[in-house]
């Protein structure tokens, strides 16, 4: 009973309640809805990213490559993200990927 308490008390309740953002952060597993919106690239201009209503589509507006709608499946790759090959993971509110190229959250 004391650990089934202990669980319930965490943010968000139990991890079945928890919003699905939050159950996939908890699992160590990225999520198209934590990139969500506007990015500032390292090289210059800003990359917006939306996701559908199904959560199955990624749309990215990047400033040199364009419009791009990607399966979320396939952009969210485990603990990390793929694009072009590219892979990047989180970093506070960084997308720091394997070409040296980072991605800031604009607030």
């Amino acid at each position: 009973l004391a650990q089934e308490l202990a669980r319930d008390s965490t943010p968000g309740g139990p991890p079945s309640r928890a919003p699905p953002a939050q159950r996939a952060a908890m699992a160590g597993i990225v999520s198209p809805y934590q990139v969500q919106g506007r990015w500032a690239h390292s090289a210059g201009g800003e990359i917006e990213i939306s996701v559908d209503s199904t959560g199955r589509q990624v749309t990215i507006l990047h400033p040199t490559v364009g419009k791009q709608v990607l399966d979320a499946a396939r952009f969210c790759s485990g603990d990390g993200f793929d694009y072009f090959g590219f892979k990047g993971k989180m970093e506070g509110h960084k997308i720091v990927w394997n070409n040296g190229v980072a991605w800031t959250k604009v607030h």
